[in-house]
């Protein structure tokens, strides 16, 4: 009890640690089967000479035992011990030493390093094959060799092959177990890939649907707020008002279908249809002018770009869209110009106002009435087709610049 208690509290990492309670039973098994023959008188006569000694046999037993139970301390050593007790307790006569030799092949075998272990096998092989010859070249009597030989052969072959297959055996399961160990860190590793991709992509479409709700609601309600303003600032004048409450009645109809068309584009995962074009920019001002915001709008492009492609189209018209937004909001009583070029195979768009409160130095920091989200939208649709843009505060006047890869339909 007291030694079960000390080896299962023994550190790992120290030498008594590596004793095992398993080598304590072929040490026992060995010690009862060799007692059990001398009880029964089965042990052998055979003394060598050493007939005087022969009542001694328990002391190489207990030596060869107890090397047994402490042999994985030190493989070498009393794996030696195991088989110089087994040949002492031959010579006195006993045939338990036969079960030391064996236990000692094959703790060479199993327990040594791959050299010894390798060694341990080929000798096993290589001494049983000598012995055999060397008793027939003794004896000159086959018989005796083949007998002989069958002795050795159970003694010192048959542990060795048995220990190399038990051996082969587990360092297999231990590569097999190295190999499931690497698969499921690999597939770990894996599923964090996908979590994390499946997380940027996540991050991506909120970023996205963020943009589109912005680009889409923010003009609709500017052109409410300008309108419902400036009924406000005129409650006598009747037409006014009813040209007001007319194109409030417009916007507001037209922002709920586009909400709608996101929601069921939300729903059913398609991708939304292209939101504007450069046709639709003249009446998209006038939105804006019939509030009286001053805009000027210069539009050079070949059929005023009726030819270009529907993503280049719609992110002319955002970034119109969006410049009339800030506009409202930052400088109302100056003139906003827009104006639309082609410059070395690019389509220029430049939007050019005075300053006013809350626009500040960083065009792309948060304005003091604003989010940011507009400006930084563009910047991301210009970036998408592979364009520049740039927005600056300098002398008075806030100027921003796309500069978009011309493309066709």
């Amino acid at each position: 009890m007291l030694a079960t208690t000390f080896l299962r509290s023994a550190d790992k990492s120290t030498p008594w640690g590596r004793i095992r309670l398993e080598d304590l039973t072929p040490a026992l098994s060995y010690a009862g089967l060799t007692w059990l023959l001398h009880a029964l008188a089965l042990a052998g006569s055979n003394t060598w000479g050493f007939r005087d000694y022969a009542q001694w046999w328990p002391v190489p037993l207990a030596i060869g035992c107890l090397a047994i139970f402490l042999r994985r301390l030190n493989v070498p050593v009393f794996a030696a011990l195991i088989a110089v007790s087994g040949i002492a307790l031959l010579l006195l006569g006993s045939t338990g030493g036969f079960f030391l030799l064996f236990e000692a092949v094959f703790t060479l075998v199993l327990l040594g390093g791959p050299r010894l272990s390798r060694i341990a096998e080929h000798g096993a092989l290589v001494l049983t094959g000598l012995l055999v010859v060397l008793m027939y070249f003794v004896t000159g009597s086959a018989a005796i060799s083949v007998t002989i030989g069958l002795v050795v052969a159970v003694t010192l072959l048959m542990p060795a092959e048995w220990a190399g297959n038990v051996r082969k055996a587990r360092d297999l399961a231990a590569s097999e177990a190295q190999t499931a160990a690497a698969v499921a860190e690999a597939a770990a590793a894996r599923a964090k890939v996908q979590a994390a991709e499946h997380d940027m992509a996540l991050a991506s479409e909120r970023t996205l649907m963020a943009r589109e709700v912005h680009d889409v609601l923010s003009a609709r309600l500017a052109a409410i707020a300008l309108q419902s303003g400036a009924s406000l600032n005129a409650p006598h004048d009747a037409v006014l008002n009813a040209r007001a409450m007319a194109e409030i009645r417009v916007q507001s109809v037209k922002g709920i279908e586009e909400l709608n068309t996101m929601i069921r584009m939300l729903h059913r995962g398609t991708p939304l249809a292209p939101a504007g074009t450069l046709a639709d920019v003249p009446a998209l001002i006038e939105t804006f002018t019939g509030t009286g915001l001053r805009v000027r709008y210069s539009n050079e492009l070949a059929d005023a770009g009726a030819g270009l492609a529907s993503a280049l189209q719609t992110a002319l018209y955002r970034a119109v869209n969006e410049s009339l937004i800030n506009f409202s909001k930052h400088a109302p009583h100056g003139e906003l110009e827009l104006d639309l070029a082609v410059s070395d195979r690019s389509v220029r768009f430049t939007a050019a106002n005075p300053l006013g409160g809350g626009t500040g130095n960083d065009p792309l920091a948060q304005p003091s009435t604003g989010t940011g989200t507009g400006l930084r939208s563009m910047h991301a649709r210009s970036s998408e087709l592979g364009g520049i843009f740039t927005a600056e505060a300098s002398d008075d006047r806030f100027t921003l610049n796309m500069l978009l890869p011309l493309a066709e339909r």
